[in-house]
């Protein structure tokens, strides 16, 4: 889901997603202004001792703005991690990241006013902590591990911030589930509104054949070959894969339709051997897809006499599927790059369902163009 979408909905969430970067950008601006005011604010009666060296308010400053980038690196490693790290040790691996950046930040934090400023001109508070960032470390000394106790107190400074990000990002997930959610009975709907036509069609030439059969007993079982295709593409085509039977049978059927199309003057011959069983399965439409493609380049490309030649054997649970067609001469028309992309698409389909168990062979002569497909039914 776009970050720069607009999310309508409640004041909340206009105010968690703003509609463009520059708002977003004031936001964070107008936030960090506020944060470090009202912790500024807190430390004024210590501060105004010292009021009359404006750098003390400066070094003052500086340690709540330490907070920023320290803040905005931990995110940043939560984008970066969350697609890898889930639940309490992505939370684990923050916190030490967080401990980690803010002791870093008040080491330079400290020594730049040190540099600068000079601490002995800061409050006696400042001094104080900025001594334990800076003296080295002594791990000895049960008093200089004191240094990572402020730490874990300085975390508290994230806890405004990564509250809001946290409300930010579940609002952020929930919208996108309520998107996924919209999006699946929308597609729903599309799915039942492109069911309407096909069954109006369907029962159409139903209609039509009861009123042609009277009248020409061949219109008649054309109408209703065409019907028997239709209604397997509507009840049977819905799952990746198909019996092989049933895949079979409505290819015979196909080849019967092209045979009254092509006014027979297309040799049509159709051969199988070996036992069909129950449990043979074949991906939907694959045969029928070499059978189009056959047909399509084939026969109807010409005017000419043609032929398709198909030979099925099954044994010892595996498909053997031999086409070969005629190539014409002279093709009627030919459309750049359309050529080849059912066999093309059938083949990554093979490649998916049967990697390493499969054979997808093409050849072709200047008369002649077949393929041959070998895959497990069982």
């Amino acid at each position: 889901m776009n970050k720069n979408i607009a999310k309508r909905g409640s004041l909340i969430e206009r105010l968690l997603f703003p509609r463009t970067q520059g708002l977003r950008i004031s936001y964070h601006v107008l936030f960090w202004v506020l944060f470090i005011l009202l912790h500024y604010s807190y430390a004024l009666p210590t501060i105004l001792r010292k009021n009359a060296d404006p750098t003390v308010s400066i070094a003052s400053f500086g340690y709540f703005m330490k907070v920023i980038p320290e803040y905005y690196l931990c995110v940043g490693l939560f984008y970066l991690l969350r697609d890898y790290v889930k639940g309490f040790f992505l939370f684990l691996l923050l916190l030490l990241f967080a401990l980690l950046v803010n002791h870093l930040f008040s080491v330079m934090l400290y020594a730049s006013v040190d540099y600068f400023f000079g601490l002995e001109n800061m409050t006696e508070r400042y001094r104080m902590y900025a001594s334990m960032y800076l003296v080295p470390f002594n791990f000895r000394d049960p008093a200089a591990w004191l240094v990572f106790g402020n730490d874990i107190s300085d975390i508290q400074f994230f806890v405004l911030p990564a509250s809001l990000k946290t409300v930010k990002y579940a609002a952020n997930e929930r919208i996108k589930r309520q998107k996924a959610q919209d999006d699946a009975i929308n597609m729903e709907l599309k799915a039942l509104k492109s069911q309407i036509n096909p069954h109006f069609v369907f029962n159409v030439l139903n209609a039509a054949y009861a009123k042609v059969l009277p009248v020409s007993e061949d219109a008649a079982e054309y109408l209703q070959k065409i019907s028997e295709i239709l209604r397997f593409s509507l009840y049977e085509m819905n799952d990746e894969f198909i019996k092989l039977e049933s895949e079979i049978a409505y290819m015979k059927l196909y080849i019967e339709l092209e045979s009254i199309r092509s006014n027979r003057r297309c040799n049509i011959n159709v051969e199988q051997h070996g036992e069909i069983r129950e449990t043979h399965h074949v991906p939907t439409v694959s045969l029928i897809t070499l059978v189009e493609n056959a047909f399509k380049h084939g026969v109807h490309s010409t005017r000419h006499d043609s032929f398709v030649d198909i030979q099925i054997t099954i044994s010892g649970g595996i498909l053997n599927f031999c086409i070969n067609n005629s190539k014409p001469s002279q093709p009627l028309r030919s459309k750049p790059g359309s050529s080849g992309i059912g066999l093309v698409n059938l083949e990554r389909r093979l490649a998916i369902y049967y990697a390493g168990r499969y054979k997808f062979e093409k050849s072709e002569t200047e008369t002649e163009f077949s393929v041959t497909v070998q895959i497990p039914v069982e």
